[in-house]
């Protein structure tokens, strides 16, 4: 699991000083959420940053636009996140450093198009030079070609997994159980709608069986992660078996935490199931039993209705046989 260390001239920042509770806490979480990355801009899937804190998508969304309209981070609605206060509390220089150089500039090509020169220009505050990370030039007046050692892929995203299953809780120390403030959708008085509307993430549909525990919105998000975890789909049933059986010795705080650790063992090939097969053979024993309880229950029905009710179940080539061989008889 990361650290990442976040200054204490963050409770005495002027930028942010007269934040509200929830304002202070969500940005808290984009500087130390898993998706993030060493630059501060770096995208994340709403409904699983929602669940991380204990929130609703639209409720994230309303404080996102709040501290958007303050400056201090900025988004868009592919769920790209800039936090505009990042190098306040992260070095610049380490992260452009000759050893993390190649891996920023990956990630600075990866920046949406009409962020990267506002970004590179930005990093002249914390003395790093754009031409000394491959960009000499304003974007608009280049060809359309990367930087050297740079991925020309518009969709890369890196995206550090933890494995804590108290995501989003031990991180900020300011998340409790049965005490989340998150602001109600309505409290923008309109402004709900104000920004464009995001999409849900894409997720494979597969009929996963959840704990009884495991509430809709975490299903929600558990089922994005798992979409773009690189786990197949035959494999997501035994991650959540494996959370049912955890979940039955002990207590997990954070559902989604703790399944997004499993699926990075599993696509790292070092995951082995202790709890998931016994979850599946109980599993399996209930509906062998429920059949067989059926089965009985129609017999049962079947003795006692009147023969010409069960002759009329029969099909009907059947049906026409016995009632030939009862009219001759």
């Amino acid at each position: 699991m990361r650290q990442r260390t976040i200054s204490d001239y963050f409770w005495r920042d002027p930028e942010i000083s007269d934040l509200s509770q929830e304002d202070k806490a969500t940005l808290l979480y984009f500087l130390t959420s898993p998706s993030s990355n060493i630059i501060g801009v770096y995208q994340v899937v709403w409904m699983i940053a929602a669940a991380e804190m204990g929130w609703t998508k639209d409720q994230l969304l309303v404080v996102v636009r709040r501290l958007k309209a303050r400056e201090l981070i900025d988004f868009n609605d592919a769920g790209w996140i800039w936090v505009k206060i990042w190098w306040k509390h992260n070095s610049a220089a380490g992260a452009f450093s000759p050893k993390l150089l190649q891996n920023a500039r990956k990630q600075c090509a990866a920046i949406p198009s009409e962020w990267l020169d506002e970004f590179l220009d930005s990093l002249k505050t914390v003395g790093v030079d754009r031409v000394s990370i491959g960009y000499p030039y304003p974007i608009d007046t280049l060809p359309h070609t990367p930087p050297p050692n740079s991925i020309s892929n518009s969709n890369t995203t890196t995206t550090t997994t933890v494995t804590s299953e108290k995501i989003g809780r031990s991180e900020s120390g300011i998340h409790h159980d049965g005490a989340n403030s998150a602001p109600p959708a309505e409290e923008c008085n309109g402004t709900r709608n104000a920004g464009p509307e995001l999409p849900d993430p894409k997720t494979v549909v597969v009929d996963l069986i959840f704990p009884p525990s495991i509430k809709t919105g975490q299903r929600d998000a558990i089922r994005a992660l798992l979409s773009g975890s690189g786990v197949p789909p035959s494999h997501w049933q035994i991650l959540i078996d494996e959370l049912h059986g955890a979940q039955l010795a002990k207590p997990i705080t954070n559902p989604i935490g703790y399944v997004r650790g499993m699926a990075k063992r599993m696509s790292a090939g070092s995951f082995t199931p202790e709890r998931a097969p016994m979850i599946a053979e109980q599993r399996k024993r209930r509906e062998t039993d429920e059949q067989h309880a059926a089965t009985q229950a129609r017999e049962h029905t079947d003795r006692g209705q009147s023969p010409q009710a069960q002759l009329d179940r029969l099909p009907q080539r059947i049906r026409e046989s016995l009632t030939r061989l009862m009219t001759q008889t």
